[in-house]
């Protein structure tokens, strides 16, 4: 006969597994399934940012009363190199339940105090956090309903070209991003070359530019686009004696624009 502490261990952590069991039922049941994710848009002055982030909400509003309320998520802090997030990369942020019924309106980012960049050819400059957006950067317009055992994504692209800025020697970071679902708009990927003459890579529609670095094989992609025409510009350092070039892609919502042909030839000056 076992010793009744053998019994009495058994028991509890039977009743420890059931318990468990039935929260995750609890917790998962008509719930939602949200993801925050990072990428970013890269620039071709800076090699490295490094962006701390000290904790994440979203604000969420009740699709029946209209009430909305900022909700802290499940998020422990860390530290990320956005530069190594571009041309569709991303990083998982958030993966967590949340009630479904609501809608997304607003993430907030909220900032640490260890962000640093690194310019090209330069060592690492710290960033100041200005005191302004030291309780959190406000992204609007997300606009996600989060629905029933459905998985939903949000991706916080950040343009590190216009988020660093200085002051009298100092540097600070004041981070530019958009938010937006996985699933919205369209993407465009391409590829040039010689990989080793250009000096970025930018598509533009009416206000909104987006820029990045193409990866060592001459590919570029871009994600989260409007439907609709966008005027690509693949631009060449000065010294390396090759044409900027300049075309007009249209995509289309849901859809994933290649770009032909493959790779794309630069020519010479």
């Amino acid at each position: 006969m076992a010793h009744p502490l053998v019994r009495y261990m058994v028991v509890v952590s039977t009743i420890m597994l059931s318990l468990v069991a039935c929260g995750d039922e609890d917790i998962s049941e008509n719930a939602a399934r949200l993801r925050i994710k990072l990428t970013d848009s890269a620039s071709p002055v800076v090699k490295e940012l490094n962006f701390d982030i000290k904790a994440i909400e979203v604000y969420a509003t009740d699709t029946v009363t209209n009430e909305g309320e900022w909700v802290p998520l499940a998020f422990e802090g860390g530290k990320y190199n956005l530069l190594a997030l571009r041309n569709g990369k991303t990083v998982d942020l958030v993966d967590q339940y949340f009630p479904a019924g609501k809608r997304i309106e607003q993430v907030k980012l909220i900032p640490g105090i260890n962000s640093y960049f690194v310019p090209v050819g330069a060592n690492n400059i710290p960033l100041n956090i200005p005191p302004e957006i030291a309780e959190g950067i406000v992204i609007d317009n997300v606009n996600l309903l989060l629905s029933s055992h459905i998985i939903s994504s949000i991706v916080i692209d950040v343009n590190v070209t216009h988020s660093v800025r200085e002051s009298n020697g100092n540097y600070f970071l004041y981070p530019v991003a958009r938010a937006f679902a996985e699933t919205f708009g369209g993407k465009l990927r391409g590829y040039v070359a010689p990989v080793e003459v250009v000096s970025f890579v930018a598509i533009v529609q009416e206000t909104d530019t987006l820029i990045t670095l193409p990866e060592a094989d001459g590919m570029f992609m871009f994600t989260g686009l409007n439907p609709g025409p966008w005027e690509v510009y693949l631009l060449t350092s000065p010294e390396a004696g090759y044409r900027d070039t300049l075309f007009t892609e249209t995509i289309e919502d849901g859809q994933l624009k290649e770009i032909l042909p493959k790779p794309i030839t630069l020519l010479p000056k």
